[in-house]
């Protein structure tokens, strides 16, 4: 490859990692929480010098760029895909508490007779009854970042 072309690729390359990144970037608020979003972006903006130093050192910049990418995008991915999985619980945990409360006439004191589709995903699923309401609360990977669900209120979020 000459060395005008490896430029381009590796500015090319460079851009699309950044963009993956910053798309990425909001959801890590909801993930991981304010601070850790703040040092994210810090490491997204790693992407403009390299940027930068690709049209003079092609081949540091593609390293250190396929590194920071190697680092952040598949650690946010699969964060997001967790995000998604236990939402998807809380929405058939919603499902289920509904359900029993046409059949039966009042919420179920327990999530006893719901089966989760993933089993890890109960530990982060807290269901609460308290008389003629209930609330649902749930975490990610800490409790410091928590969701919540009432049926008269809605979703709900409390970030770090």
């Amino acid at each position: 490859m000459k060395p005008t072309e490896l430029r381009i690729a590796t500015f090319a390359l460079l851009v699309v990692l950044g963009a993956s990144q910053a798309f990425l970037a909001h959801n890590v608020l909801y993930t991981e929480g304010e601070i850790v979003q703040m040092l994210y972006w810090i490491l997204v903006g790693v992407n403009l010098p390299l940027m930068a130093i690709a049209l003079w050192k092609p081949k540091w910049s593609l390293w250190g760029g396929l590194l920071l990418g190697a680092l952040l995008l598949p650690w946010q991915t699969s964060e997001n895909r967790k995000w998604a999985q236990i939402h998807a619980e809380v929405v058939a945990v919603i499902q289920f508490v509904e359900g029993e409360a046409t059949a039966t006439g009042s919420y179920p004191e327990t999530l006893d007779g719901h089966d989760f589709q993933r089993d890890w995903a109960s530990q982060h699923i807290t269901y609460r009854r308290e008389g003629d309401i209930y609330r649902l609360s749930y975490f990610m990977d800490h409790h410091s970042i928590s969701y919540w669900y009432d049926p008269a209120a809605g979703f709900d979020y409390y970030p770090d």
